[in-house]
């Protein structure tokens, strides 16, 4: 009886296992997708060393699968209930050592499972205080939200990765305390074109704080060549002067 059904309903039986071998093959590559979606995520580690007191530092690690160029490290101050927004690198990406190198900067590539020194995580909120618009009346800083933006190696879709930390005060002294920890990945389409449009706006505020001289004059656009060729003649003798030095050495 079930042979015989099996030959009168074959076309049956046939249309049933391509559908089913369908499925198969359907599951199979939205598995693959899903792995080769996750082996190129990117995932930003923000983390806390050396202590949660002034000399802690803020930590940053590439966990993800590809390099990546950060851009920028940003800081929303949390000041007496209120929230606002600075940066907390200076305009030109460097950390906030005392005499900062370009290897010593925030920005720039960061490889496979390498990390970065942002500096202390003290003197961080401080330039992202000196960034800010604060009011004159303003008093105590409550939280600092650092959020790291970086591109990836294959395209330039923004990612970022986000730590927020609770201050206290005990005197002259502080401590940072983060919230959870983990680093919040930012991944969605809105967050990264909020931080897009914050990333530009910093940039006009560069250029309206250097446009707009203190003499209340506007900046001209363009050098004068003969300061140009000024500066150049002056490099060339420097390097001329610190070539026997080098040599000697």
């Amino acid at each position: 009886m079930k042979m015989e059904w099996l030959v009168d309903h074959n076309q049956v039986v046939s249309i049933a296992v391509q559908i089913v071998t369908a499925l198969v093959w359907i599951i199979y590559l939205q598995l693959l997708l899903q792995n080769f979606r996750r082996e190129r995520r990117s995932k930003l580690l923000l983390t806390r060393v050396a202590g949660g007191h002034e000399r802690g530092h803020l930590m940053l690690g590439n966990m993800g699968a590809e390099p990546i160029f950060v851009k920028a490290l940003l800081a929303d101050l949390v000041i007496d209930g209120k929230t606002y927004h600075s940066i907390a690198s200076d305009s030109g990406g460097f950390a906030p050592f005392a005499e900062s190198s370009p290897n010593e900067s925030i920005k720039g590539p960061l490889k496979t499972a390498a990390y970065r020194d942002l500096g202390r995580i003290s003197d961080l909120v401080d330039v992202a205080l000196e960034f800010s618009d604060l009011p004159e009346d303003a008093k105590r800083v409550e939280t600092v939200i650092f959020t790291v933006l970086a591109e990836g190696s294959r395209d330039n879709i923004l990612t970022a990765g986000r730590l927020c930390f609770d201050v206290y005060h005990a005197g002259e002294h502080q401590r940072f305390l983060p919230q959870t920890s983990s680093t919040v990945q930012l991944r969605s389409f809105r967050k990264r074109r909020e931080l897009a449009a914050r990333l530009k706006e910093m940039l006009e505020q560069e250029a309206r704080a250097f446009l707009t001289s203190e003499d209340g004059q506007r900046r001209e656009r363009g050098a004068e060549l003969q300061q140009l060729r000024r500066r150049q003649r002056q490099s060339e003798k420097e390097r001329q002067a610190d070539a026997p030095h080098e040599a000697a050495e």
